[in-house]
C-alpha cells in the first residue's frame, strides 16, 4: 500500500521538477543582453582589478594567498565571483546562440571554470565561517580567484573569437 503512493509521490516530484527546470531555461534563454549583464558586479567593485593587471586576457593572479582575502574584500569578493560565475554562463550561452561557430569545448571550458570557482567560494565561506582561519580561507579564496581569472580569460576568447559584435559590450560590462 504505501510503495505505490511513494512510487507515485516520486513521479510526480520529477514531472514537477522537470516542468520547472524547463520553464526557467526558456526564460533563460528569452533574455536579452542587457538584462543578462545588467545583474553582473564590476570586477572593480570588488577589488579584483587589484589581484591581477590584464584580468581579461591573462588568468595569472598577482596576488599572495596570504594577502588575497584582504584585497578581494573577503567574503563580499568572494560572493560577487560566485554570482558573477552563473551571469557569465548565461552570457556564454547567449553568444553561442548568437555567435558564429562557437566551439562546444570552449563552452565546456567555462562551465569547469564556473563549477571549480564555486567550489572553492563556498569552500572558502565554510571555512572561514566556521573556524574564523584566515589561513584556511585565503588558501581557497586564491583558488576562487584563480578559477576566476581563467573564466574570464575564456569568456574574452569567446567573444573575441566568436562573437566579435559582442566583444565591445562585454568589455563595457567588465
Amino acid at each position: 500500500m504505501v510503495l505505490p503512493i511513494l512510487t507515485i509521490s516520486a513521479v510526480l516530484l520529477l514531472l514537477g521538477y522537470a516542468v520547472y527546470w524547463r520553464r526557467s531555461q526558456s526564460r533563460r534563454r528569452a533574455k536579452d543582453w542587457d538584462s543578462i549583464v545588467s545583474r553582473l558586479r564590476s570586477n572593480s567593485e570588488f577589488g579584483f582589478a587589484d589581484v591581477t593587471e590584464r584580468y581579461l586576457y591573462s588568468d595569472q593572479i598577482n596576488a599572495t594567498p596570504a594577502d588575497i582575502w584582504r584585497r578581494i574584500d573577503g567574503a563580499n569578493g568572494l560572493w560577487a565571483m560566485f554570482t558573477n560565475a552563473g551571469v557569465l554562463l548565461e552570457l556564454a550561452d547567449y553568444a553561442s546562440e548568437h555567435g558564429e561557430n562557437v566551439p562546444e569545448q570552449l563552452i565546456e571550458e567555462l562551465r569547469s571554470d564556473a563549477l571549480q570557482l564555486r567550489v572553492a567560494v563556498l569552500i572558502s565561506l565554510v571555512k572561514y565561517g566556521f573556524s574564523r582561519s584566515g589561513v584556511a580561507a585565503s588558501v581557497h579564496a586564491h583558488r576562487a580567484a584563480s578559477a576566476y581569472s581563467a573564466m574570464l580569460a575564456h569568456m574574452t576568447m569567446l567573444f573575441q573569437e566568436h562573437s566579435a559584435l559582442f566583444f565591445p559590450r562585454f568589455l563595457e560590462s567588465m
